[in-house]
């Protein structure tokens, strides 16, 4: 079946591709389980990649949160993912909003159905602290975090089950200004803010496009990153299970020697892609694709 029970009694999306030993592949923000596609196709032989729509992506795109980290209840919907599917001796992929899934997982949860973790692109602790500099965005954190909370501000006024392309119209080019600009600096790239500021008045379109398109759903991923209490370090010293960090040497979004911090805590092997940003996907898709396979074939 392509969905999913979940313990709230909601059903998510999943795809389940090739035979063998099981996989999980926990996506990102902004994508979607079919991403993994072009990825796990090459090793479909002789490996079943489980690749779920995460609560309010994809196919499980109206399934919204019903608690206030977002993280913990990615995590018990991954729980309940293993147990419908009877899962043992599972490997483990997580990106990016999956890899702290994982790692918020490995803390709080029943983590034995694991037996091997990638971690792709993502810091052991999100905020910066007197210890500790290397979480989102770096140095440039205390901007990126007052823009956040000036968009958390935006969307006070606007009613839970709204969508933002449904916003009143000046609101909603407000919303998309602050989001566009946000995702500009998570790819990388100001190319999206060019297009945006050329094409403005198709903002209802814009408003369809977003990753993340539901206000409650925005307003619970903001108040995570911003409010959320989500240190790993401590959870990650002597990892259970043999773990691989695969790192963007470029990515902006979380500094390599935070990558490199936590492969040392966990007893991990890094591996640096040097071309590399927060997407390793699109940068270098052949270098990931030969990591992943490394991955699932190491002994």
């Amino acid at each position: 079946m392509p969905f999913f029970p979940a313990r709230d009694g909601q059903s998510l999306h999943v795809r389940t591709v090739g035979r063998g030993q099981p996989v999980l592949m926990i996506h990102g923000l902004g994508m979607q389980g079919r991403d993994w596609l072009p990825f796990v196709l090459p090793f479909a032989r002789h490996f079943q990649f489980f690749l779920p729509d995460l609560r309010g992506a994809g196919n499980s795109g109206k399934v919204r949160f019903n608690q206030a980290d977002v993280f913990h209840n990615h995590m018990q919907d991954m729980e309940d993912l293993v147990r419908y599917f009877g899962l043992q001796q599972c490997y483990l992929v997580g990106y990016s909003l999956g890899a702290t899934t994982s790692l918020h997982w490995q803390a709080f949860g029943d983590f034995s159905p694991v037996t091997r973790y990638l971690h792709v692109d993502q810091s052991p602790c999100i905020a910066n602290g007197d210890d500790w500099s290397h979480g989102l965005f770096g140095s440039r954190q205390a901007h990126f975090f007052e823009q956040l909370q000036d968009l958390l501000a935006l969307l006070d006024g606007a009613p839970d089950d709204a969508e933002v392309a449904g916003l009143a119209v000046g609101l909603r080019e407000r919303v998309l200004h602050g989001l566009v600009d946000i995702l500009a600096q998570i790819s990388g790239s100001d190319r999206l803010k060019n297009a945006f500021s050329a094409s403005a008045r198709w903002a209802a379109l814009w408003a369809r496009l977003l990753p993340v398109s539901n206000v409650s759903d925005l307003r619970a991923y903001l108040n995570a990153y911003l409010h959320g209490s989500h240190d790993y370090r401590h959870s990650a010293r002597d990892f259970p299970v043999p773990a691989t960090v695969l790192t963007g040497a470029l990515s902006p979004l979380y500094p390599a020697e935070g990558q490199a911090e936590f492969a040392r805590l966990a007893g991990a092997e890094q591996v640096v892609l040097p071309r590399s940003g927060h997407v390793p996907l699109m940068s270098q898709p052949m270098e990931f694709t030969r990591a992943l396979g490394r991955f699932l074939k190491a002994e």
